[in-house]
C-alpha cells in the first residue's frame, strides 16, 4: 500500500514534532521543515528550511509536490513576543506577521492543486488567542485570528474538492519554544498546560475522520487555568 504523504512545518520540536511523530505512526511519509533538527529517531525527511525563505518554501513544496504528490498539509510552526503592545519592536511585529500568517497562507495555496488530486487535508495550528481579548498578546492573538478565518473561507472554496481544511486552537502548552520570549510560562502542576501529544492526538482525529465527514475547527484546553511566572 503506498504511504500518504505529509509536510510539517515547525516539525524540529514541540508540537509539530509530535504531530510529526504521530503521522508517522498512521502511515505517513512526513517531510518536516523547521530551522534545525536535533539527532532523535526518526524516518521524518528532514528540511532545513526559514518558512520566511518564500523561495526555499516554495521550492519544497512544489519538489514534494510533484515528486509523489500531498495529502495533508500542517502548519505549525510559529513565533510570539509577548507585552504591551507599545513595548513591541517593528521587527517582532514583522517576523510574527510572516511566520504566524503569511507563510501559513503561501503553504496552503501552494499545496491546492496536489490537494486538490489527494482530496487531501490542510491543518493549520492557530491558537486560543484567535477567538478572545488577548492584553500582553495583541499581535499574536490577531495574526492567529486571522488564520482562523482564512481556514473558514478556504475550506468553503475547496469543499467541492473533497479537500477538508481544519483549524486546531490549542491553549497554552508545554514542551515548546513559544513562550521564550514572555515573562510567564505554564504552571508545572499537572492538568495546568497541555502536552505537544495532546494536539498531535487532535491532528489524529482529524486524518482520521471518514470521508464524507469533516472537523473544520477545534479548540483544546487544559483542565485548570494557572500560569507561573518567570
Amino acid at each position: 500500500m503506498e504511504l500518504k504523504r505529509a509536510i510539517v512545518t515547525g516539525a524540529s520540536s514541540g508540537i509539530g514534532q509530535a504531530i510529526a511523530k504521530m503521522l508517522e505512526t498512521q502511515g505517513y511519509e512526513v517531510f518536516g521543515i523547521g530551522r534545525n533538527f536535533d539527532g532523535g529517531e526518526s524516518s521524518m525527511h528532514r528540511m532545513v528550511i526559514d518558512i520566511t525563505d518564500t523561495g526555499a518554501l516554495v521550492e519544497a513544496i512544489d519538489d514534494i509536490g510533484r515528486n509523489g504528490g500531498i495529502d495533508c498539509m500542517v502548519n505549525c510552526a510559529g513565533e510570539a513576543f509577548y507585552g504591551l503592545s507599545e513595548s513591541l519592536d517593528t521587527e517582532q511585529i514583522s517576523s510574527m506577521c510572516r511566520v504566524d500568517l503569511e507563510a501559513p497562507m503561501i503553504a496552503s495555496c501552494r499545496c491546492l492543486p496536489y490537494l486538490r488530486m489527494s482530496r487531501g487535508m490542510i491543518i493549520n495550528i492557530a491558537s486560543v488567542t484567535a477567538t478572545r481579548i488577548n492584553t500582553h498578546g495583541a499581535c499574536y492573538g490577531a495574526l492567529k485570528a486571522g488564520l482562523l478565518s482564512f481556514g473558514r473561507s478556504l475550506y468553503e472554496e475547496v469543499r467541492k474538492h473533497g479537500v477538508r481544511v481544519v483549524t486546531i486552537c490549542p491553549d497554552l502548552t508545554s514542551g515548546t519554544g513559544l513562550y521564550r520570549n514572555a515573562s510567564f510560562e505554564a504552571d508545572r502542576a499537572e492538568g495546568c498546560s497541555l502536552y505537544p501529544e495532546d494536539v498531535a492526538e487532535c491532528v489524529r482525529t482529524c486524518v482520521c475522520m471518514r470521508e464524507g465527514a469533516a472537523i473544520t475547527e477545534m479548540e483544546i484546553r487544559p483542565q485548570y487555568n494557572r500560569i507561573s511566572k518567570k
